[in-house]
């Protein structure tokens, strides 16, 4: 497996604590964590496999660090043939009308620049109303919901895992 670099923004720190989990699951020598508050352009560009991961806050607002990136940073760095996949925190409880949106507007926002995404992730199995998330039958990232669902999330990991393993090489 190539080098991955994963890019959060975390405003309550279970972002990172996610990050931290992912890099745990796949090859942790060849994965760097970015903290997109300190992230620059050639801290992205310099990887071809990237994960990104961003919080959705209330009804679809993406972490406020993350939205500073993802405008300033990711939309004007050169992401052209490199595979990216999104994992994003949501409360499908308190907001099942935006679960996980952060994940469908980053995806939105790099549609178009030439990247390969992977990590796509069933819905089977989540309780909520809509997302911008979902394309096909299928969300194009992981959804983690960091209130009510702790032990799904560890076995969601594992699985995502799994599929960036082969999807990233």
């Amino acid at each position: 497996m190539k080098a991955i670099g994963i890019f959060y923004g975390s405003s309550t720190g279970y972002t990172k604590k996610i990050a931290e989990r992912i890099k745990a699951y796949l090859e942790p020598g060849l994965i760097e964590i970015y903290d997109v508050k300190y992230a620059k352009k050639q801290d992205i560009e310099k990887y071809d496999n990237i994960i990104l991961g961003s919080s959705t806050w209330g009804k679809g607002i993406l972490q406020t660090d993350f939205e500073r990136f993802l405008y300033n940073v990711l939309k004007f760095s050169d992401l052209r043939n490199k595979k990216i996949a999104i994992f994003g925190t949501g409360d499908s409880i308190t907001y099942p009308e935006s679960f996980v949106d952060a994940i469908g507007i980053i995806f939105e926002a790099l549609k178009g620049k030439g990247v390969k995404f992977v990590g796509e992730f069933p819905t089977n199995g989540y309780q909520f109303k809509s997302s911008l998330s979902i394309f096909g039958d299928k969300f194009v990232g992981l959804p983690l919901d960091n209130d009510s669902e702790e032990e799904q999330n560890k076995l969601r990991i594992a699985i995502w895992a799994d599929i960036l393993k082969t999807n990233m090489n």
